[in-house]
C-alpha cells in the first residue's frame, strides 16, 4: 500500500464501521431506485482505498467512483465487484483496460472522446460543462461529439455528468441553481439526439444532503462518506432549509507515540527560529512526526494534540521529521503515551475542520495530505 516503509511511531485508524454507518445514513437519504456512490478517490480520501471501498459496499453502496485506471485496478485485484466509474482523464490505452476490468470511464473533453472512440470499445459517462470550467464539453462541442459516439456504435453512452461550482462555500445558492438547470437542459437535448436514457448524475456531498431533486439516477458523495460535513455554509443552508439532521461519524484517527519529554527551564527557547521561549520550568514533549509525513509547518504556533485526554499546544516550529509540544499541565506523561493529532481523545476531539481552520485550508486537503510513512489499521 506504501511506497515507504511505515514509521512505527505513526498511526493511522480507520474507523470502518463509521464509514459504513455513513454510507447508510446517505443510502437512506437517497433510496433505490437511486444508486449510491461513494468516491473512493486519492486513497479514499486518505482513508485507504481497498478498506474504505470494502466498508462502503458493505454498508449499501451500488457503485464506488475513482480518480484513475490504477485505484480502478486496485479495487477489482481486492475482489470489488461493484459497478466502478473512472472520474479523471484516461489515455486510449487506458480506456481498453478499464474495459476489460469492466469500468465505465468519464470523458469530458473531444479529445477524450476521440481516445476512447480509438480504443474501440468502452462504457463513457459523458461530462458537460454547467459551470466550473475544468472538465466538460461545451455546447459549441455537443454536435461533434454525438458524431463520434454515432460513428464508434461499440461506444455506450452510459451516463451524463456534470459538476456543481459553489454550492459548498456559499448559503447563495442562486448559481448552482442556474447549473442544475443547464445539467437538465443538457440531458434533454442529448436524450433527445441520442434516442437512449444515460445514466444522470451531478451531486457531490453537499447537493445530496441539501437537495433531494439532485439525486437523479446515480448519487456521488465525496468527503461526507467518511464522516466530515463538506462546510459550516452547507450545515447552516441544512439547517436553514429544515432538512432533517444527518449524524455523520468521522472514520480516521492520527496518532503517534511520544519519543521522549525533556525538562526546559525558565528563559530556554524551542524549535528553529527560537520562536517560542519558556514563561516557566516547562516539560516538552516531542513527537517524531512533521511535515515530511503530512503534519504542517503552518500548524506551528496553531495547533494543539491531545494527551492523557487534555490539550497540548504546539511550541516551536514544526520540524521536517519532529515537532514539540507542552505538557507541563498534563500530570505524568511519558515516552511511549499516545498524541492525538486529528481525532477523539477521551472527552476531546481534534476535528478536520479544525485542523483545516489552523491552516487556513478545507478539511478536504487535511484529509488528503500525503502520510506515506504511516502505518495504517482498521479499527
Amino acid at each position: 500500500m506504501h511506497d515507504h516503509p511505515c514509521s512505527p511511531w505513526l498511526r493511522i485508524r480507520v474507523d470502518a464501521g463509521a464509514l459504513r454507518d455513513n454510507v447508510a445514513r446517505f443510502r437512506a437519504l437517497a433510496p433505490p431506485p437511486a444508486r449510491l456512490m461513494p468516491i473512493v478517490k486519492s486513497e479514499a480520501y486518505g482513508h485507504g482505498l481497498e478498506l474504505a471501498a470494502r466498508a462502503f459496499v458493505d454498508g449499501g453502496a451500488d457503485w464506488l467512483g475513482v480518480q484513475t485506471l490504477r485505484e480502478a485496478s486496485r479495487l477489482r485485484a481486492a475482489g470489488t465487484t461493484v459497478p466502478i466509474l473512472i472520474l479523471g482523464p484516461a489515455t486510449a490505452e487506458e480506456f481498453a483496460r478499464a474495459t476489460e476490468l469492466g469500468c465505465d470511464v468519464t470523458v469530458g473533453s473531444l479529445a477524450a472522446l476521440r481516445a476512447a472512440a480509438s480504443a474501440g470499445t468502452g462504457r463513457l459517462h459523458l461530462k458537460v460543462e454547467t459551470g466550473v470550467n475544468r472538465q466538460g464539453i461545451v455546447e459549441d462541442e455537443l454536435e461533434e461529439a454525438l458524431a463520434i459516439l454515432a460513428a464508434n456504435r461499440d461506444l455506450e453512452l452510459a451516463g451524463i455528468s456534470s459538476h456543481f461550482a459553489d454550492i459548498e462555500d456559499t448559503t447563495d445558492h442562486r448559481f448552482a441553481r442556474r447549473q442544475q438547470e443547464r445539467y437538465e437542459a443538457w440531458c434533454a437535448r442529448i436524450e433527445n439526439a441520442s434516442g437512449g436514457r444515460p445514466l444522470r448524475h451531478m451531486t457531490c456531498s453537499a447537493a445530496t444532503l441539501l437537495w433531494p431533486e439532485t439525486h437523479h439516477d446515480l448519487v456521488r458523495v465525496g468527503i461526507s462518506a467518511y464522516g466530515v460535513w463538506p462546510s459550516r455554509e452547507t450545515l447552516v443552508s441544512a439547517r436553514s432549509e429544515g432538512r432533517a439532521e444527518v449524524h455523520l461519524r468521522p472514520a480516521m484517527t492520527w496518532a503517534v507515540a511520544i519519543s521522549q519529554v525533556r525538562p526546559v527551564p525558565a528563559g530556554e527557547t524551542v524549535g528553529y527560529g527560537r520562536t517560542w521561549l519558556a514563561p516557566v520550568d516547562s516539560r516538552i514533549a516531542v513527537l517524531p512526526v512533521g511535515y515530511a509525513d503530512g503534519y504542517m509547518r503552518g500548524l506551528s504556533g496553531r495547533a494543539h494534540v491531545l494527551i492523557r485526554g487534555q490539550r497540548a499546544p504546539l511550541r516551536g516550529r514544526v520540524c521536517m521529521n519532529l515537532c514539540m509540544v507542552d505538557v507541563t499541565h498534563i500530570p505524568g506523561v511519558e515516552a511511549g503515551d499516545e498524541a492525538v493529532l486529528l481525532g477523539t481523545q477521551q472527552d476531546d476531539v481534534i476535528t478536520a475542520e479544525q485542523m483545516a481552520d489552523w491552516l487556513g485550508t478545507i478539511a478536504y486537503e487535511i484529509l488528503t495530505l500525503p502520510r506515506d510513512t504511516w502505518h495504517r489499521t482498521e479499527v
